[in-house]
């Protein structure tokens, strides 16, 4: 198993559609990822008060290679130009074993 950990960081003017995130952007990246092996998301918003992150969404894979599969999918594209709909902020993935 791996993990895909994207992180989308607060900003002075960032803006954040959590429900789109939660019931758009997730659904999107399992249509294009779960063929290769993508198995499960979640999105962690922060507590009020915590001003460093926007959210972090977590994407479980089968494996490392599954990640590296999943990006070089043509559907890649769609799932990265859909963050422009949810957000105004530059996320950072990290994937982790």
């Amino acid at each position: 198993m791996a993990k895909l950990v994207v992180t989308y960081p607060a900003q002075a003017d960032a803006s954040f559609d959590r429900d789109y995130y939660v019931n758009t952007h997730l659904p999107l990246a399992q249509k294009h990822f779960g063929p290769v092996g993508m198995t499960a998301s979640e999105a962690l918003f922060p507590l009020a008060g915590d001003a460093s992150l926007l959210c972090v969404g977590i994407l479980t894979f089968d494996s490392p290679e599954a990640i590296g599969a999943a990006m070089a999918l043509p559907g890649a594209a769609a799932v990265f130009a859909d963050i422009a709909n949810f957000t105004n902020v530059q996320p950072t993935a990290n994937a982790m074993a």
